[in-house]
């Protein structure tokens, strides 16, 4: 906060003793006031003689002020009995609000012509007047008069007092109150004054502006007032506001919201709840701000006129509003502007005034300011800071010691804790509505996540992707917070925020501290971060400023290719400064040791040259730190990969989980072997795609070789595209002979080359029914041994079997597979995309499919796709078709998925049609991509109709393409050749209805599409179809977006607790 000096105070004075009681005739007797001959009449029922404060008080002596003492010997503290019987004599509580000529007083209290200061005016220049203007200070209001003269006829005392005398003195009746307004120019109550302040204008003299209110609160008035000398000013202003807080807290118990304020009230509440709380108070704007076309510092003449202006503090939102009086009368809605509370930068303040201004700022946009005044200064600044304390919880003091003025330790906001997770709901609602934008969807992971609880950014429901304002709620709704142990931001684009910056208009500083302050950047860091993009501050922010993250999951979240490294928004010099965003600020942090993060996975983003150096340098630099790190499918060339391999080297006795698969580029094997042989505390190692050349030892020994050697715990192994050696793939099958490997759930080792004789060797080490998902897919499993498959109908196999893309040579092995899949009773997750008999699928083979889909009653998850590319060469084709009868009786199969068969081919889809219309089991269905023209699909939506079980049936837009290709053809197929003489008239003419034709095909597959969606809504909303629980892999397996929440949260909460999906609010 900025923070202006008030004027130097030439005398200090103590505020009035005046008593809290209501108004009333005063009578007194002074020597001081008998010895200045000043007469007075005082009513005999009120006539009490009270003893003088002044001996009791100590005295200040003030340059050129005779009537200072004066004024001390004036004030009479009275006495129980006049104040009850002149409270008995009183007839009129409050003034009245002015009229249009300011010029009546209803106030009928006995101290309205006891006078606490008492002056001159300094006369315009442009009106030529022999009499100054006279002003008059009474504890009730304060008012002008034309002249002196004027004035001293309504009070005699200031004649007797000299012209600039402090007087107090008894008045005769209450009569004479009644007319007090009709002698002066103007009459102002004092507790409808609204703001009083130093006039902020071009004219030479030195002036306060009063403005006041009228009763309903429709209009403010201004009344100017001009002095000789600033001390004047000064004085005057001090005076009038210390009796208008004495005068509002005597009228404290009569205060009423009024009209407008109460109508403003009615129309908020409107848009944020019927019993949403705020605070309303008046306020005089100083400066335009509604009135955008008005040129800064040459506001319109009178652009206040006829106007009254409230700030109203709710719990989110500050709101400016602006009422105009009409000229007819009538009811005027108000111009109300909305800012965030969050958004709130700075609030200037000056002491001892009640000026202050307000500056709002949106991020990457210009801030708004609010130059105000109001005697509610104190309360408004009080409000907006208890606001921010509340609404950011988790943010330290010092962050608003930037906004805010803090006058000595101010406590801080105690953190909330179960549901609001350590303020977090809080705050991001706050943010939301602050910034304007939508509710973001989010979720709290308790089990199965190393770091728990886990924060989980969900993508978007209704949106390509999260606006700029939405990931900026989510990440300043999370700096500071000590709840979270890790944050997850997998899958979701940070696109909207990449390469921006926000350097130029920004007021506040980046964050350079962490809560505690136990960790902070140095000076050239802070530069550093200060010219960075808003990003990279964030990210800093996330890492830095909470001291409890340990994992932070970045997964494609800029998927994209590199940006160009940007300095203060210009471009880098070369392609070789192309950088990921997110990665520098994190280097940055790990390399001065002010994160406790670590563990980070940055896969599907393009990392840059100089991404790849700040890491490798990084991690050579600090060795032993790190536990997870994965750069997955980074685009990594051949010398990245090994400038990394040598900075995990370093890494190898702390590493827990390492992915540095699909990588363009490879690893020689021994390098690999040397950095794995000590990598004891590995749990996920995911070399996918990775290494090359052959090896003449294992690439590692998960087994314990000797007593002082612990055997590893691995959960998670992933060679896939290495062909792996005969002492790898042997320290594998005795790992899995172990009691430690019972914690492996994944065991990835497609196309590795694997023959018959060494499936079956793994599937003798696995056992019956384990806990894993083995995948074997695009190895040769049909070379040597075939035992693998009677393992099988024997039922040792593991729960989840993935066999892709096998190339059976032999009819007869792929009848022996479908028989042992038949009878088998451990394996509920089958994956056989392109893997098939080596030609057309035979009688015997479909009657062996359809016993299959049968008999078999353990499967839960079956995909039995055909390979795109392969569609002409491996695919069970037409005799699926027929096959699918067996699934009418299947009630155990929740999953089916057979894409690319070309089953629209077949004509006839009476079959499929009648299986969709028949089985009570499947829960989620998929045949996308096979041919179906538009009369098929619609066959296949009218069976659906009769199925209440289906929850997921997917929809292909290039089905839909096909479709209409489809009848273009046809069309172009069946158009005879025209006569030579009509060619033209008659191909103009095919070409209006093959458009009108394809045009109805797309409306005829769209309504279609449309009941097939009406069908899925009708099963989701069944409450029997709710009751539904599936495997979290299985779901993941599914690739469905539009899956019902419902469905996603049971299947969570029956296999790793309740963790609920929310929105921001």
């Amino acid at each position: 906060m900025e923070l202006k000096p008030a004027p130097t105070q030439v005398v200090e004075e103590k505020e009035f003793q005046l008593s809290q009681r209501r108004p009333s005739f005063l009578a007194m007797k002074a020597l001081r006031l008998r010895s200045l001959s000043i007469t007075s009449q005082v009513s005999s029922s009120s006539e009490v003689e009270i003893p003088s404060p002044v001996s009791s008080r100590r005295r200040t002596l003030t340059k050129n002020r005779p009537f200072e003492t004066l004024k001390e010997d004036l004030i009479r503290r009275p006495s129980k009995s006049s104040t009850d019987d002149t409270e008995r004599g009183s007839t009129s509580t409050r003034p009245t609000s002015p009229s249009g000529t300011g010029s009546i007083c209803a106030s009928i209290s006995g101290d309205g012509l006891a006078i606490i200061k008492s002056g001159p005016l300094q006369p315009e220049a442009s009106i030529l007047k022999s009499k100054k203007q006279f002003l008059v200070l009474t504890p009730s209001a304060l008012i002008r008069f034309k002249s002196r003269s004027a004035a001293v006829e309504r009070f005699p005392q200031i004649s007797a007092l000299g012209g600039g005398v402090d007087a107090l003195t008894p008045v005769e009746s209450s009569s004479s109150l009644r007319d007090l307004g009709a002698h002066g120019e103007l009459y102002v109550p004092l507790e409808k004054i609204v703001s009083v302040f130093n006039n902020e204008g071009t004219r030479p003299s030195f002036g306060i502006e009063v403005w006041w209110s009228d009763s309903k609160g429709a209009a403010f008035t201004c009344l100017q007032l001009d002095f000789s000398l600033p001390g004047d000013r000064d004085e005057w202003l001090k005076r009038i506001r210390q009796t208008i807080k004495i005068r509002t807290k005597s009228c404290l118990e009569d205060s009423t919201s009024s009209e407008f304020e109460l109508e403003l009230k009615r129309l908020l509440r409107t848009w944020q709840g019927e019993h949403a709380q705020m605070e309303i108070y008046p306020v005089v704007p100083r400066r335009p701000f509604m009135r955008s076309k008005a040129t800064p510092g040459e506001a319109k003449k009178g652009w206040r006129d006829h106007s009254s202006f409230y700030v109203v503090i709710a719990r989110n939102t500050c709101h400016f509003a602006q009422f105009t009086k009409s000229s007819s009368g009538q009811k005027v809605t108000p111009d109300i502007v909305q800012f965030g509370l969050v958004t709130l930068s700075k609030v200037n303040v000056i002491l001892n005034d009640e000026r202050f201004d307000l500056v709002f700022r949106l991020p990457l946009d210009e801030p708004r300011k609010l130059e105000l005044s109001s005697r509610h200064h104190r309360s408004i600044s009080s409000k907006l800071y208890k606001a921010d304390t509340y609404l950011k919880p988790a943010w330290p003091l010092w962050t608003r010691r930037e906004v805010f003025f803090i006058d000595g330790e101010a406590p801080q906001m105690p953190l909330p804790n179960g549901e609001d997770y350590g303020g977090f709901r809080t705050t991001l609602e706050a943010f939301i509505v602050g910034y304007c934008c939508f509710p973001v969807n989010w979720t709290v992971h308790w089990k199965h996540v190393r770091h728990a609880p886990q924060f989980c950014l969900l993508p978007p429901k209704e949106q390509p992707k999260y606006t700029a304002y939405q990931l900026l709620a989510i990440f300043r709704a999370l700096r500071f917070n000590d709840f979270f142990k890790s944050l997850s931001f997998h899958d979701i684009d940070f696109s909207s925020l990449s390469s921006t910056f926000d350097n130029t208009a920004r007021l506040e500083s980046t964050l350079w501290l962490s809560r505690t302050g136990k960790r902070s950047l140095t000076r050239l860091e802070f530069d550093l971060v200060e010219n960075s993009s808003v990003l990279f501050q964030e990210i800093v922010a996330l890492l830095l400023g909470s001291e409890s993250i340990r994992d932070i999951d970045l997964t494609n979240v800029l998927n994209g290719k590199p940006t160009t490294s940007l300095e203060n928004g210009q471009p880098g010099p070369s392609p070789t400064s192309q950088v990921c965003e997110v990665v520098p600020p994190v280097v940055l942090l790990w390399k001065s040791l002010q994160t406790r993060c670590n563990s980070i996975n940055l896969s599907g983003n393009s990392l840059g040259v100089p991404d790849v150096a700040g890491l490798s340098r990084a991690l050579q630099n600090r060795p032993d730190f790190l536990k997870t790190f994965s750069i997955s499918r980074c685009h990594l060339d051949e010398n990245a990969l090994i400038l990394l391999w040598e900075a995990l080297h370093e890494q190898r006795s702390t590493i827990e989980v390492l992915d540095v698969s699909h990588n363009s580029g490879r690893i020689e094997a021994t390098k690999v072997a040397e950095t794995l042989n000590d990598a004891s505390r590995l749990r996920r190692l995911n070399l996918a795609y990775s290494i090359k050349g052959n090896l003449n030892e294992p690439l590692f020994r998960p087994w314990s070789a000797t007593s002082n050697m612990e055997a590893w715990h691995l959960e998670e192994l992933d060679l896939s595209g290495w062909k792996i050696n005969f002492d790898t793939l042997s320290g594998i099958m005795r790992f899995l002979e172990l009691d430690e490997s019972r914690n492996m759930r994944r065991l990835a080792l497609t196309n590795c080359g694997l023959s018959g004789e060494m499936a079956t060797g793994m599937l003798c080490r696995l056992g019956a029914g384990r806990d894993i998902h083995l995948l074997l897919s695009e190895n040769p499993l049909e070379l040597g041994s075939t035992d693998w498959i009677d393992l099988i109908h024997g039922n040792e196999a593991p729960r989840m079997l993935q066999i892709d893309m096998v190339q059976f040579q032999h009819e007869l092995n792929f009848n022996r597979l479908l028989m042992a899949l038949t009878h088998n009773k451990t394996i509920e997750f089958l994956s056989m995309v392109g893997t098939g008999p080596p030609d057309r699928t035979s009688s015997k083979t479909s009657m062996l499919l359809s016993g299959f889909f049968e008999l078999n009653d353990t499967l839960q998850y079956l995909d039995l796709s055909g390979y795109s590319g392969k569609l002409e060469d491996s695919h069970l084709g037409w005799g699926l078709t027929g096959a699918l009868s067996g699934l009418k009786q299947n009630i155990t199969l929740r999953q089916l998925r057979i894409r690319n068969h070309d089953i629209g081919a077949a004509d006839d889809v009476s079959e499929l049609c009648r299986v969709l219309a028949a089985n009570k089991g499947l829960a989620m269905f998929d045949c996308q991509q096979n041919s179906f023209n538009h009369h098929q699909y619609a066959k296949l939506v009218h069976a659906l109709n009769f199925n209440h079980q289906i929850i997921s049936f997917p929809l292909s837009d290039a089905d839909r393409r096909y479709a209409v290709q489809k009848e273009e053809r046809l069309f172009h197929k069946q158009q005879a050749q025209p006569k030579q003489l009509f060619q033209a008239r008659i191909l103009k003419a095919a070409e209006g209805r093959l458009e009108g034709l394809l045009k109805w095909v797309e409306e005829f597959w769209g309504s279609e599409a449309e009941k097939a969606q009406e069908v899925l809504r009708r099963n989701r909303s069944n409450l029997a179809n709710q009751s539904l629980e599936l495997k979290p892999e299985y779901l993941d397996a599914w690739e469905d977006e539009s899956l019902p929440s419902w469905l996603i949260s049971t299947s969570k909460a029956c296999d790793k607790g309740k963790e609920i999906a929310h929105t921001s609010y």
